[in-house]
Formats: structure tokens, C-alpha cells, sequence
């Protein structure tokens, strides 16, 4: 699914945009592959000093015939072909923010809570494909942008008098509809998979309505049909205890990371349409399953997830299958967190929003890449050169392994990953073994550095 050679894959994704002119798809074919090759760089420093590939790729970004949607039509197009092959995939999904200093370019939209920040942007939604039986991040299946305007600024209160299409929660039902265009009948098979955002009682209202497969984190403590009692007292009370599980909760902000104790319940419930709603059914019956921490560790919230499904929850087993789909949601913020960190989305500079929106869907990309290649540095089943040259990780043990002798066949992949993270300065002094996306893109570019200057020397040493 990754070719090494960027050259290959930015022709698999981008090769078929329809921009009206051949020249067009061409040179985005050619800018793609080199912001593949120098990760986490600008425009600029991807050309490498070619003036000429640097004119012409300020002239791709600044063309308004380029437009965004079609760039985004060729990935989604070569994604969804990808997504024949999974057994069961997970469209995981969420929003974020990517948002840029005032001066670079006006006219962006508010991200924040404050009208006067000093940064404006685009919100964005985006919806990864995983395959749920391996894991592995297969591509990004659908994605939009837009610009929240100084009007809507202190409105958040007037929401419930909007139709719901005129709500910007709607996202998640038109995500919805943008997937299924892109994957046709293999929407069918492909399960949704949201956090608490997208528990609104129109998205789940659609998702049945077009029998579409889900697992959404509960937020709100909705009526029951036939009881005075709110579904989270009474999954608490009656639900069909099922078994204990263990879910690894990452660190994040002060929390540190642990291991939580968790009980699961399950029950079907059937969730009344909320007052003045104008869904036509008066209930939806929907699986839930209640995943509450036992004996959480003191000043520490404990773990509380309701999950919404389509899925079976009749046993322990089909319980534990839902609740590790949502935990796989986790990707959608990591995919964010390398399209911030390692690609470096907001650190790309123009004045014209049409200019930063063409960066914006490249990059988008770009992120996916970088994440499905630290996938493969990171599976200890497969060798390094199934996912670097030779060259490369020879290279790269000459840089970080110094005095041991070159191997003779290539070191296991799980090496690599780590090698890579040492050459961007990854140390491990917390002992955790996690390393950051900004380590892994340095040591990967620092990599690409010493690469051209050993092939350089090498095609050198072959002319004398």
C-alpha cells in the first residue's frame, strides 16, 4: 500500500486529478513526490535549490484552475480501490483545527473561543480508512474544510432554533455521505467509528436509515421509550454484565498513562427522537455497551464509556470487538498530530487562501504516508527492506550503529523505527519508549540528507 519510491506513490494518488490541463497534474505529481521526500519541509526547501522546480511550483500553487476537490478526488478515488481488500474497514473520523498567524493570509476563520485571536484557520473533518482485523491505516477515504466566519461568533446558544443542515454538527452526517459516495457498496461492510461529537440523534437517525454500520461514544443521557429512567442509571442497574477488560489509557495533558480495569455491560435499548425533532421514526433501537473503570486510581477520572452500535453485543466476545474498534478511533488524532507535527501543515506560508487550501489537500496526504510508514518502521514482523532501499538502511547503520559491522541482510523494521527516532534525537529518558512525531520526521529527513550525500559521493567515485 506505501511505495517506497515517492515518485510511485504521489503518481497513485494524484495521477488521475483532473485539473483540465495534463502539464497541471504532472507538475502536482512531481511537487507531491518531493514534499515526500524532504518531510516536514516548506515548498521552497522541498526544490532543493532548482529554481525552475521551485517557479513552477508556485505557479501550480497560485493557479486557480487547480482546485482542491479535484486533487482530493484522485486520492479518495486510489483509497477507496485500497478498500476492497479489508475484510472489515473502520472509517474512523473527527475534526480538528489548522490554523495559521493572522499575517499569513486574511480572511481565515475563527478556530478558537476568541474573536480577536491572534490565529485564524480552517476547521477540518477528515475520515481515515483503517483495516479493523490488522489495524494498519489504509488512507484518508473523505475530507472537508471550511471557515467558521466572525458571524457565527457567540451563536453556539442559537444552535437548536437552526435546521439541522444548517448546523455545523451536520459535518458528521455529510462525512457520512461523502464515504459512502467514495466506497459505493463497500460502505456496507465499513463501520463508523466517532467519539461524542457526533452522538446527535440525526446522525444516528441517518445511519439507520441507509442500514450503515456504527459505534459512537454516547454523550447524551437521552429518553427511554416506555420509562421514566435515563439509559446511563439504567445501564449501570440492569444491563447483562459480560466480562472485565483492560484498556490502556495513553497519557495525556497531566494524566499519566495506566492500565484501567473496566467492567462491560450490554443491553438494547430503544432512544425516543428528541421533542420538535422532525425524524420520522419515533425511536431508534440501537446495542449499547457500558465500559466503567472499577477502582480508578485516586484524582484520576475514571475510564466511562457508552457506546452506541449497530453491532452484535450479545456476548463478551462481540462486546470486546466493539470496544477495541473504538479504540482504534485513536488514529484520527494521531493522524492530525503527524499532519500538524510531522508534516508541518501550518508552518506552510502564502498570502492567498486558494494557495493554502492546495497545500492543505497535499499535505493531508503527506500525513497519511508518514503514518503508514512509521506503521511498517514499527511491525517487528517484516524487515527493513520491506520498507526502506538498501541504501537507506545501510546507510542508517553506518549513522547510528558506528562500530558494528554492516549486516548482510537486512535488520528487522522495528530497528529501523528506532534507529530513525536516534538520528532525529530520540534519547528514551522517561524510559517509555514512545517517540514523538517530530523525532521521527527529523531522523527520517536527516536520513534522506546523509542518503543524497552517500549517492552523491558513490556516482562521484563511479566517474573517476
Amino acid at each position: 500500500m506505501i511505495p517506497i519510491d515517492e515518485l510511485g506513490w504521489s503518481q497513485q494518488l494524484f495521477g488521475g486529478s483532473e485539473l483540465g490541463d495534463a502539464r497541471r497534474t504532472a507538475r502536482l505529481v512531481e511537487v507531491a513526490a518531493r514534499m515526500a521526500k524532504q518531510v516536514g519541509s516548506s515548498l521552497a526547501k522541498s526544490c532543493d535549490g532548482d529554481q525552475a522546480a521551485l517557479l513552477g511550483s508556485h505557479r501550480l500553487m497560485r493557479n486557480g484552475a487547480v482546485k482542491p476537490v479535484a486533487i482530493r478526488a484522485s486520492g479518495f478515488a486510489r483509497v477507496a480501490g485500497l478498500a476492497q481488500t479489508p475484510e472489515l474497514p473502520l472509517a474512523v473520523e473527527d475534526t480538528t483545527s489548522v490554523s495559521y498567524p493572522r499575517t499569513v493570509a486574511a480572511g481565515l476563520g475563527l478556530t478558537g473561543g476568541k474573536q480577536a485571536a491572534k490565529r485564524n484557520g480552517f476547521l477540518v473533518h477528515s475520515v481515515l480508512l483503517l483495516d479493523a482485523q490488522s489495524g494498519r491505516t489504509v488512507g484518508l477515504i473523505a475530507q472537508r474544510h471550511w471557515c467558521r466566519g466572525p458571524a457565527s461568533y457567540g451563536k453556539n446558544h442559537t444552535r437548536k432554533q437552526r435546521a439541522y443542515q444548517d448546523r455545523e454538527s451536520y459535518k458528521w452526517e455529510r462525512a457520512s455521505t461523502d464515504t459512502a459516495q467514495c466506497l459505493g457498496s463497500t460502505m456496507q461492510r465499513t463501520i463508523s467509528v466517532c467519539d461524542r461529537e457526533s452522538d446527535i440523534y440525526g446522525y444516528l437517525w441517518h445511519k439507520h436509515r441507509n442500514s450503515q454500520r456504527f459505534v459512537v461514544r454516547a454523550q447524551a443521557n437521552r429518553r427511554l421509550k416506555g420509562s421514566e429512567a435515563k439509559p446511563f442509571g439504567t445501564l449501570q442497574r440492569g444491563a447483562t454484565a459480560l466480562c472485565g477488560y483492560t484498556v490502556a489509557t495513553p497519557q495525556r495533558g497531566g494524566r499519566k498513562a495506566r492500565a484501567a480495569n473496566v467492567l462491560l455491560r450490554s443491553a438494547t435499548l430503544d432512544f425516543l427522537a428528541p421533542e420538535g425533532s422532525s425524524v420520522a421514526e419515533e425511536s431508534l433501537r440501537i446495542n449499547v455497551i457500558l465500559a466503567e473503570e472499577v477502582d480508578a486510581p485516586p484524582l484520576s477520572g475514571p475510564l466511562h464509556w457508552v457506546l452506541l452500535t449497530t453491532e452484535a453485543i450479545g456476548d463478551a466476545q462481540a462486546a470486546l470487538q466493539v470496544v477495541r474498534y473504538y479504540e482504534l478511533r485513536r488514529r484520527i488524532e494521531g493522524y492530525h498530530k503527524v499532519w500538524k507535527s510531522g508534516i508541518g501543515v501550518e508552518r506552510q506560508r502564502f498570502q492567498s487562501i486558494g494557495n493554502l487550501e492546495r497545500m492543505l489537500v497535499i499535505t493531508a496526504f503527506l500525513a497519511v504516508r508518514l503514518l503508514q510508514l512509521r506503521e511498517l518502521l514499527d511491525a517487528t514482523e517484516t524487515t527493513s527492506e520491506k520498507v526502506l532501499t538498501e541504501d537507506e538502511w545501510k546507510v542508517l547503520w553506518v549513522s547510528t550503529e558506528r562500530n558494528k559491522p554492516l549486516p548482510k541482510t537486512a535488520p528487522p523494521a522495528h530497528w529501523a523505527f528506532y534507529a530513525i527516532a536516534k538520528l532525529g534525537g530520540f534519547t528514551d529518558t522517561k524510559r517509555t519508549g514512545r517517540v514523538g512525531w517530530d523525532t521521527i520526521w527529523q531522523g527520517w529527513f536527516r536520513l534522506q540528507e546523509r542518503l543524497q550525500g552517500y549517492q552523491l559521493s558513490k556516482s562521484g567515485l563511479a566517474e573517476l
